[in-house]
């Protein structure tokens, strides 16, 4: 488990799982990245900001494919 500050001076996110890119997700997904900042904005999906970058952790995105929420 690693820790990774988020940019804010302090605060630390505890790595839990995989981290991707918005591209990352929106491919895995098969959706735009649009979308994926849609679905972090709306709850559905667990993203943290690192430095200039919002990495999307895995294991939310496989429980939103799961959920079957896409279709």
């Amino acid at each position: 488990m690693a820790a990774r500050n988020n940019g804010e001076f302090g605060k630390r996110v505890v790595v839990t799982s995989a981290l991707l890119t918005v591209p990352e997700a929106a491919r895995y997904l098969g959706v735009g990245r649009e979308k994926v900042y849609e679905l972090i904005e709306w709850g559905e999906l667990k993203a943290v900001k690192l430095g200039r970058s919002v990495q999307v952790q895995k294991d939310s995105l496989d429980h939103f494919r799961e959920s079957g929420k896409l279709t």
